[in-house]
């Protein structure tokens, strides 16, 4: 059958397996023969992937998890993922009529009001080189929040280059734990489950060892990591996916208040390095899960190749 379409893949050897391009692409095609599936280094002109010229007389579909250092195709639709302000990230779900804690940047010396913010906040930062691995993530007394908060980041901290963010705590028990459902166009590939492994210390006790406690469990090596299949938590990131539509590649961050049961979206890591089925970021991560174990668990492959199958029929361009 001729080739009608093309798909292409933009590879960042840090990020993904070029290998997990490949096995996709091969379903894809097995699936929708009149697709034609391509795999580019993201640092590369386009003249210089070894393309054939030919395949810019079709509708074309590109796709890059993350932002692209050079590659830019003649033609096509062109979905790429890049890092959103986490500010902006809770804008968007507000507007989406998204579950999110009350967030604002903080003007650094001002007192925080606990009849509406609750006893306790988490501070954390936007700098993008501050962001991935939770360490400058921060849960602090309402009350004190002005001193702490400066004693945290002092006026030289290379936080303060950027807006630096206060959210409401959300509790979720003594035994902190989030969800991260990896979702490609809205479409879950997995979820996973961080649990931390030894309960946390009194809140209400814990005085200046408040700031010892993590609170950013995705990245925390106290907390264990499983597969789980939690439906609500699933149809919950489907939403929040869709606030943010133009990210095809988005990790999403959601957590469940202790008591009250409820769901909240803290963020979805826009910038793409979540592919950890092979990210080099996950290689640790995959001595407790590995890449075939998050493959299983919804078929990953087969969904990916379905839901890019339908968008590049529809709208490659």
């Amino acid at each position: 059958m001729d080739k009608t379409h093309n798909l292409i893949f933009v590879n960042h050897p840090s990020g993904q397996d070029r290998r997990d391009f490949e096995e996709i692409g091969v379903k894809i095609e097995a699936r929708a023969p009149r697709i034609a599936t391509y795999i580019v280094p993201h640092d590369a002109d386009k003249d210089a992937c070894g393309l054939p010229p030919d395949i810019w007389t079709r509708p074309t579909f590109c796709v890059s998890f993350q932002f692209p250092e050079r590659f830019n195709p003649e033609r096509g639709t062109y979905y790429v993922g890049r890092p959103i302000n986490k500010a902006i990230q809770i804008r968007k779900y507000v507007n989406a009529g998204v579950r999110t804690p009350e967030t604002v940047a903080y003007q650094f010396g001002r007192p925080l009001d606990r009849s509406f913010w609750g006893d306790y906040v988490i501070i954390k930062p936007t700098r993008v080189d501050l962001m991935s691995f939770g360490d400058a993530v921060y849960l602090m007394r309402t009350d004190r929040a002005a001193e702490t908060a400066s004693r945290i980041f002092p006026p030289d901290h290379p936080a303060r280059s950027e807006p630096v963010l206060i959210q409401r705590f959300i509790d979720t028990g003594r035994h902190a734990e989030s969800f991260r459902v990896l979702t490609l166009f809205g479409e879950p590939l997995y979820c996973m489950k961080y649990r931390q492994r030894e309960p946390r210390p009194s809140i209400a006790e814990a005085g200046d060892d408040l700031l010892k406690i993590p609170v950013a469990s995705t990245a925390h090596r106290s907390y264990d990591h499983l597969m789980l299949k939690d439906d609500e938590v699933i149809e919950f990131a489907r939403k929040a996916a869709k606030a943010m539509p133009a990210i095809p590649l988005q990790g999403i961050d959601v957590i469940r208040e202790v008591g009250t049961g409820k769901l909240f979206v803290l963020e979805c890591n826009p910038g793409g390095n979540t592919w950890h089925f092979s990210s080099e970021m996950s290689a640790e991560g995959r001595n407790e899960l590995s890449r075939e174990e998050r493959m299983a668990q919804f078929d990953a492959w087969e969904v990916a190749a379905n839901v890019l199958a339908e968008r590049v029929l529809t709208e490659a361009n």
